[in-house]
């Protein structure tokens, strides 16, 4: 809008740090006053001073009888041309018609021109020039020079971060000499510091003063709005004062905007609305969501960075202060608008779905079916639990809107899969309601497939059990007895959820014991089938039946590694295998599980892994190890949420502590789990791990009624859930020592008969050795040495190396209570060795006592971290060492590729190394020697 200033009398006035600026202008005044017509150019960015600077000119000319004319260019929304020509309003009477030669046009406005200049000295002041329409220029150049003799002074200003279609007059206009300029730069340092001292009070420290300098540019609008904001928070031009600056600039920067965009071009504010919404993003997408050409973004784009609205680089990117000023002043309906094509333009780009749905978490309604499909698929991709959440709150409305039942289906299953793992009771509701609206069983069947995955642990597993058998039921009635293979195989993956889910339910077992023992064992050959074997071999370990027969079933159900991430089944059998002493398979299993856990980032994954990680570590002695993963786990659990949902971590952390002596901590430890534990009680591999752990901690404290009363509650939970594995919580071998000690012999005897049998039935040499050691600790006379030697020769078949290490210890103290001090000496030796290698230092101490005691000499053992390698680890990287490559070490130990992978990167661990060339020597030399 061009705005016209009458001749008045006004106080003349002294912009801010521009007074030889002023002085310049007014000797060029007085020239042209002279009789000489000048013309001056004033030129620098917004907030400089040009207008301030040129309205005290034009004050100070008035004042001094000077006829002044002012025109203000400001851009309207048709790319910035005024809606009325400058000169018109400059020169012409606003009645005046505009001939259509433009000979004639520039002859009668220097007519008018020569009217004014007989009343006196004129003045024509035009702020931000570069708005000006071409012809308004080019006719001012014209009158400028036909009135060279005349006293006539054009006073111009320009806006230099921003194009305008006067600008390229302006820019002819200086190269012919016709114009001098005056280019404004910033305040110098004298001239802030009167500013800084005049807002804030002096005397003001030079090292705040160079800041807000260069925090303001040296300009002197940014400068004046950075020291208001300094004083309302009450900050002191002193040293204190200076971390406060860099906060206070960016809510200043944002402050401005309006008036930066005001000045813009149409196309530019444009470009400065659509990244605004964007956030960030390429010319292409930016012109596509605001409908300008890229040949015109990107110089818009550089307007936006020389003002600051846009930071340097690319892809564009805009300060969110600024982001939030520019979305601010939008009306919520054309926001509205703008969010869904912004939505509908990075989709149609390919953007990843975790973008798009940054728009449409932003949205009042999602009414088409595209935007939940796009929101389901960022659930899928998206790495963080911020983004999760947005898209949730986005489903949660589209609830609200208006949904055909296959669309509501879909929508609460992906609410389901999204709170799966913070709050599986809401996950849980959904996939009811998901399984209600579902139509018949083969669209019920994946639904009831993820409820049985997400009632895993909680109280909701009978339930979700009942629900997968009336689906199971009515898929097998419709598919009939030759089912086509993609119902198969459906009707597959439906039989072993039904197992997983009840695998770890005490009251859940039964039912799915019952269905399952009907089933044909499957050969293994597709996905579901494998997960049907794990499912198998899972509920064949906890029934007792020969470790041989489990560990086949959790084999063939790892023969293949799917193209698909590993899921439950591949934890499941490697957990059956650690149970079955296949503790290298096992390894490779959980290796597998913790890989594709950090891929999905699935945290429960990874938290599961690592618990079974540490287990099967503990069991074969390696207490270091099982420690670190036991705490990595605890504290991925309790970052992610997961303290009650996980509890084998804490478990896992609960034995380590104990093996190394912390019975304390380890009480700490289990305490929290037993009160954080969501159904716990019921969970079948947990609950009893708790109870034995438990009991194994209080007996470290002197409580053996209280332990005594934790491990009987583990046995008859055992009995009550069917379970008659006597490896997954082998209270009943400290259990039959402790009753002993306190006189209850019968009762101890008992326990260790039935645990005998059950050993037996296991089959593995742990089982027996263990088992070995219960029927010890009830006998008598030379039946107790006897049994005390076989289970320690079980044991040493076995890579339960800390149990031996017990066992060892027990052998000795035997011996020695016989006057056999010599043999006694070379158990317990062997005891310290063991022991001192497993981490076990209690039990070291102790033999140490009975070895002098014995009369042997034992100096403290300078461990070496070729003591943490198992078995199995040496073996490997003995063979590393010697430059067998991967695939013939796998061929020689009859192991996999991805076993020897796994056993060369926990020696690397273990021996601090990078690689093979690292390793040192010894390695060959067998453990212990």
């Amino acid at each position: 809008m061009a705005v016209t200033h009458e001749t008045e009398q006004v106080s003349p006035r002294i912009p801010v740090g521009r007074s030889t600026e002023l002085n310049t202008l007014l000797r060029q005044a007085a020239r042209a006053r002279a009789g000489s017509a000048r013309a001056v150019l004033v030129r620098g960015p917004a907030g400089i001073g040009r207008t301030s600077l040129l309205s005290a000119v034009a004050d100070r000319l008035q004042a001094d009888g000077v006829t002044v004319r002012r025109f203000g260019g400001r851009p309207d929304d048709n790319d910035g041309t005024a809606p009325r020509r400058a000169v018109d309003v400059l020169l012409a009477p606003h009645s005046d018609s505009v001939p259509a030669d433009p000979h004639a046009d520039r002859r009668r406005l220097h007519g008018h021109l020569l009217g004014l200049l007989s009343a006196g000295p004129l003045a024509l002041v035009v702020d931000d020039a570069q708005w000006c329409d071409e012809t308004s220029l080019r006719c001012l150049d014209f009158v400028l020079r036909r009135a060279a003799a005349r006293p006539l002074f054009v006073l111009l200003s320009q806006r230099t971060e921003c194009e305008g279609p006067g600008a390229p007059v302006l820019a002819e206009l200086l190269a012919h000499d016709r114009c001098a300029l005056l280019e404004l730069g910033p305040l110098d340092r004298s001239e802030a510091a009167r500013m800084v001292e005049s807002a804030l009070g002096g005397p003001a420290d030079d090292l705040f003063v160079r800041r807000c300098a260069e925090v303001s540019g040296g300009n002197p609008l940014v400068l004046g709005r950075l020291l208001a904001g300094l004083r309302g928070a009450g900050v002191r031009p002193d040293t204190a004062g200076l971390r406060r600056l860099g906060a206070v600039r960016e809510g200043i920067l944002a402050s401005m905007v309006p008036d930066l965009l005001a000045g813009q071009p149409r196309h530019v504010r444009r470009v400065a609305i659509a990244l605004a919404v964007l956030g960030r993003g390429e010319a292409d997408l930016l012109g596509a969501l605001c409908g300008v050409t890229c040949t015109r973004v990107e110089p818009a784009l550089g307007d936006l960075r020389r003002a600051e609205v846009v930071l340097p680089g690319a892809p564009a990117e805009m300060r969110d202060a600024v982001r939030e000023a520019i979305l601010g002043g939008i009306a919520a309906p054309t926001l509205q608008q703008l969010r869904v094509r912004a939505a509908r333009v990075l989709s149609d780009a390919g953007r990843p779905a975790t973008e798009v749905a940054d728009q449409l978490v932003l949205l009042e309604r999602l009414d088409e079916p595209w935007m939940l499909a796009v929101l389901r698929d960022a659930i899928a991709e998206s790495p963080s639990r911020a983004a999760t959440r947005a898209a949730v709150r986005c489903l949660r409305r589209a609830l609200e809107s208006r949904l055909t039942a296959a669309e509501r289906k879909d929508v609460h299953v992906e609410l389901a899969r999204a709170s799966v793992p913070t709050a599986p009771a809401t996950a849980l509701w959904h996939l009811r309601q998901a399984l209600a609206t579902a139509a018949g069983p083969r669209e019920q069947a994946p639904i009831a497939v993820e409820y049985g995955m997400a009632a895993l642990g909680t109280r909701c597993a009978p339930d979700a059990v009942r629900a997968l058998g009336h689906v199971l039921d009515g898929l097998t009635g419709e598919i009939g007895t030759a089912p086509a293979p993609a119902d198969r195989e459906l009707h597959t993956t439906l039989a072993s959820a039904l197992l997983v889910t009840a695998v770890n339910d005490r009251t859940a077992m039964s039912v799915a014991r019952e269905r399952a023992a009907s089933w044909p064992v499957p050969q293994g050959d597709s996905p579901a089938e494998r997960q049907l074997l794990s499912a198998l071999s899972t509920f064949a370990a906890l029934e007792g039946r020969t470790a041989e027969q489990a560990a086949a079933l959790a084999r063939r159900s790892l023969r293949v590694e799917e193209a698909a991430p590993a899921g439950w089944w591949v934890l499941g059998s490697s957990l059956v295998l650690s149970l079955a002493d296949a503790v290298d398979e096992a390894h490779a299993g959980l290796e597998r599980s913790l890989t594709n856990g950090q891929a999905r980032y699935a945290p429960w994954m990874q938290v599961a892994a690592l618990a079974g990680r540490s287990h099967t570590l503990h069991g074969t002695g390696d207490v270091t190890g099982a420690l670190h993963d036991a705490r990595a786990a605890v504290a991925l659990a309790e970052q992610n949420g997961m303290t009650g949902s996980v509890p084998l971590a804490h478990i896992a952390l609960g034995n380590a502590l104990l093996s190394q002596g912390e019975a304390g901590p380890a009480r700490t430890v289990l305490d929290r789990i037993a009160r954080a534990g969501d159904n716990l009680e019921a969970r079948v591999w947990e609950w009893h791990q708790y109870l034995y752990a438990r009991g194994r901690v209080l007996r470290e404290l002197g409580d053996l009624d209280g332990a005594l009363d934790a491990w009987q509650r583990c046995g008859d939970s055992l009995d009550e859930a069917g379970v008659a594995n006597p490896v997954l919580a082998p209270w009943w071998l400290p259990a039959t020592d402790t009753l002993v000690r306190t006189g209850r012999t019968a009762e101890a005897a008992a326990v260790a008969e039935q645990a005998q049998v059950q050993a037996l039935r296991w089959g593995t040499p742990r089982a027996i050795g263990l088992g070995l050691l219960a029927a010890a600790a009830v006998a008598r006379g030379r039946a107790r040495l006897q049994l005390l030697g076989e289970g320690v020769d079980a044991l040493a078949a076995s890579p339960a190396r800390l149990e031996l290490a017990k066992a060892e210890y027990l052998l000795g103290r035997e011996l020695l209570g016989r006057d056999d001090a010599r043999g006694a000496r070379h158990h317990l030796r062997r005891a310290i060795e063991l022991a001192t290698r497993c981490g076990y230092h209690v039990l070291a101490a102790l033999a140490r006592e009975l070895l002098v005691t014995a009369g042997g000499r034992m100096p403290q053992l300078a461990t070496s971290p070729l003591d943490s390698l198992t078995e199995s680890e040496r073996r490997v990287a003995a063979l590393a060492q010697g430059g067998v490559s991967n695939k013939k070490i796998a061929e020689a130990l009859f192991i996999t590729t991805r076993t020897v992978e796994m056993h060369l990167t926990n020696v690397y661990r273990k021996l601090a190394v990078r690689g093979r060339a690292d390793l040192p020597g010894g390695l060959g030399l067998a453990a212990g020697h």
